[in-house]
């Protein structure tokens, strides 16, 4: 029996091989090796790593620390001493000394410790019932404060970070994630989505082979989501492991209180981590989608679009609680770039709302972003489908 050669093996496979797999081989090679890509992926770790290296203050001294509590104890000494209370009420009378009391038990304890937290949970109570007898003003962030300290007190061994430098892996990647605009994870994707969409326009081998240009399309999109993941994970990767080598991974259930639209929301790390996730691989997406649409109806403008979008929210402008655009704003994908702004990020000092634009909510937005990406696929694919069409009637009257 005849047995084949190795040469006539290899003209088989060739003659086997897809167009389609071939289209996206060739996209991948391009897309890996642009060097534009490459340098504004590294600009990007370096950009997640500097809080970590600089040791980024987190403020918790002031916000939650001991001195903190020393201090206040001494102003309520101070004030009590020169007979600022003297002649008050009965009840602000036994606030204050209770107040006394349970500050100088948390300046006498350990710090950080469950017992500290514990002592000074105690004292934020009684500043709450103040706030009930109408002592003192009611603040947002007396409550953030209050929780927040609570919620430590209530972990095993509660740890506070003084800076970025001393947090735990899962803690400072949720902290460095909400602290940068949407724009520095996004970009590398961005020019990763408009190199792998240009790739369509070029006269290449694979370009010639006879597939509708919806399969293409598809194929395109499908290499550059693939490589956004994978970028995503390269830019992560660094901080992570920074932090992780120095600090350890963390404690996922560790506590994270802010203000939004107004109202203590209270989460924990693990949470703000997985929400983050799913809203920058939401955004990853849409800027895939954009540029696609982009490059289906007008070759080498996909970039220019996709930046566009990213650069939209830092726009003063866009952010003004003064305008219209308000009223829309949280219905546009543009508004849920930054994690910061829509789930928010660990902190000590919590007085200030996270909220950029009101009303944006994690649900809100990963629905408006999932919708938006599908419609901008299926108008790619549309556009795609409706050229194809032209370009073969021109063909059949062409040869008719």
């Amino acid at each position: 029996m005849h047995q084949p050669t190795k040469a006539t093996l290899d003209i088989a496979a060739s003659k086997m091989r897809s167009p389609l797999a071939a289209l996206a081989r060739s996209t991948l090679r391009v897309c890996l090796w642009d060097r534009p890509t490459l340098a504004v992926l590294v600009l990007v770790q370096i950009l997640l790593l500097l809080p970590a290296l600089m040791g980024y203050p987190t403020l918790s001294d002031q916000a939650i620390g001991q001195e903190q509590a020393r201090q206040t104890r001494e102003i309520l000494s101070t004030s009590t001493a020169n007979g600022v209370y003297d002649s008050a009420p009965a009840d602000l009378k036994d606030i204050n000394a209770r107040e006394l009391t349970v500050l100088g038990e948390a300046a006498s304890t350990p710090y950080p410790s469950r017992d500290f937290f514990d002592a000074y949970a105690r004292y934020y109570d009684i500043e709450l019932e103040s706030v009930k007898a109408g002592y003192s003003e009611p603040d947002p962030s007396l409550y953030a404060r209050s929780e927040l300290i609570h919620r430590l007190a209530q972990l095993e061994n509660p740890e506070v970070y003084d800076t970025a430098a001393e947090m735990s892996a899962t803690y400072y990647l949720a902290f460095v994630l909400g602290l940068m605009p949407g724009i520095v994870p996004l970009l590398p994707i961005a020019l990763l989505a408009g190199a792998s969409q240009r790739r369509l326009a070029t006269r290449s081998l694979e370009q010639a082979a006879p597939i509708h240009r919806a399969k293409k399309r598809t194929t395109a999109l499908g290499v550059a989501l693939a490589l956004a993941l994978a970028v995503l994970a390269l830019e992560l990767a660094p901080a992570t492991l920074l932090a992780l080598v120095r600090n350890g991974l963390g404690n996922l259930a560790y506590p994270v209180v802010q203000i939004v639209d107004g109202n203590v929301a209270s989460t924990t790390v693990g949470e703000v981590l997985a929400k983050d996730m799913a809203l920058i691989m939401g955004a990853a997406l849409v800027t895939t989608a954009l540029a696609a649409t982009a490059e289906a109806i007008l070759p080498r403008c996909g970039l220019g679009l996709s930046l566009a979008l990213l650069v939209a929210p830092l726009l003063p402008l866009y952010t003004s609680r003064e305008t219209e655009w308000q009223k829309i704003a949280r219905h546009l994908p543009s508004s849920y770039l930054s994690c910061g702004s829509v789930v928010g990020m660990p902190v000590y000092a919590n007085g200030l709302d996270v909220r950029v634009i009101s009303g944006t909510t994690w649900e809100l937005g990963c629905a408006t972003l999932l919708a938006f990406a599908a419609a901008l696929v299926l108008a790619a694919l549309l556009v795609d489908s409706l050229q194809e069409r032209s370009r073969s009637g021109r063909l059949q009257r062409r040869f008719s």
